[in-house]
């Protein structure tokens, strides 16, 4: 009886290994037209085979994946090892909520940060009180864009995990002028939030330049237009897939106006001792609703304080990344 029993149970176990065999191999021949196709697409883009992708062309050693499906057209996409490492060193990009979320209207004091510029003019840090490099942009040559990355990317290291993942936001101006900047960030937070395959880009805020005769001087000027605040205090999301509805364009906020003074024959403003070098790109924002009677109340100084050194003071209603992309389209003034 014993011996009867096990040759049932291994004539069982091989009826049920035979039968997984098939399944396997049915699903293996289920999935060969799909692995075949990955396989072309990729034997197309390591030989620089034909490809309608732009990415292709520049990356050719890699598969964009709208060629082999629906994936996001991202650089997440490509370089998910990267991705990996990043987050293993503890320097993922996550949502960009807390550089664009303003401080609260009831703090009195302004957030403190400083701008540290390379010598070639090309890349901006922003620190925070501490030191640590919070963003850093990089201008493009013909300086009408910068692209916004989280954390630090020194120069040069374009292969690295967060060089490679993209940048987060973008600064970008019009036109060669340079008189209205623009600043998106890369991936909408409320896409990513509601699980979307594919996230929009999101209008964070506009700058519009031009200059205006003060006495015998011109002074550069700025107003900035941020999405409207909807009835329950938050910001409305201006996007291009989840966005809503986008209202007229209000100045939330103007650049401070200088005082011309005949003894000295120049624009004078007062800086509050933030500020001990003088340059055309000092500037500062306030709101012109807000009463002229609050000496010292800006909402944003920028300020020469060192060779490619300036000081950075913001309050509500800007963010961090706002507070940068205000400064940084101010680069080129002379």
């Amino acid at each position: 009886r014993g011996s009867c029993s096990l040759s049932w149970h291994l004539f069982s176990w091989a009826v049920r290994g035979g039968e997984m065999a098939h399944s396997m191999e049915r699903k293996a021949a289920e999935d060969m037209p799909w692995y075949s196709k990955i396989g072309a697409a990729v034997r197309k883009g390591v030989h620089g085979g034909p490809c309608q992708e732009d990415w292709m062309v520049n990356h050719g050693d890699r598969v964009h994946p709208a060629s082999i499906g629906d994936a996001p057209g991202t650089p997440r996409q490509w370089h998910c090892f990267a991705f990996a490492d990043a987050m293993e060193e503890g320097a993922a990009v996550g949502l960009p909520t807390p550089l664009v979320e303003a401080p609260s209207p009831t703090e009195a004091r302004e957030q403190r940060c400083t701008v540290v510029r390379n010598a070639a003019r090309t890349s901006y840090k922003l620190q925070n009180e501490v030191g640590e490099t919070v963003l850093l942009a990089k201008m493009e040559a013909d300086g009408c864009r910068f692209d916004i990355f989280v954390g630090a990317v020194a120069d040069g290291a374009e292969n690295s995990p967060l060089a490679m993942l993209g940048p987060s936001f973008t600064l970008s101006a019009s036109s060669s002028a340079r008189t209205t900047w623009t600043l998106t960030s890369a991936r909408c937070e409320r896409c990513q939030l509601r699980g979307s395959r594919q996230c929009g880009k999101r209008e964070l805020m506009r700058l519009l330049h031009y200059s205006e005769a003060i006495g015998d001087g011109q002074a550069f000027c700025i107003d900035v237009e941020l999405p409207h605040v909807q009835e329950d205090g938050s910001p409305a999301v201006i996007c291009e897939r989840c966005g809503d509805a986008r209202p007229p364009a209000e100045v939330a906020l103007t650049a401070k106006r200088p005082r011309w003074n005949p003894k000295h024959r120049s624009l004078t403003l007062d800086f509050y001792s933030r500020c001990s070098m003088a340059s055309a790109k000092n500037f500062q924002l306030e709101d012109p609703k807000a009463p002229a009677s609050r000496p010292g109340k800006y909402t944003l100084l920028f300020g020469k304080i060192a060779e490619n050194r300036f000081t950075l003071d913001y309050r509500h209603p800007l963010g961090m990344v706002q507070a940068f992309a205000a400064a940084l389209s101010a680069s080129h003034w002379k």
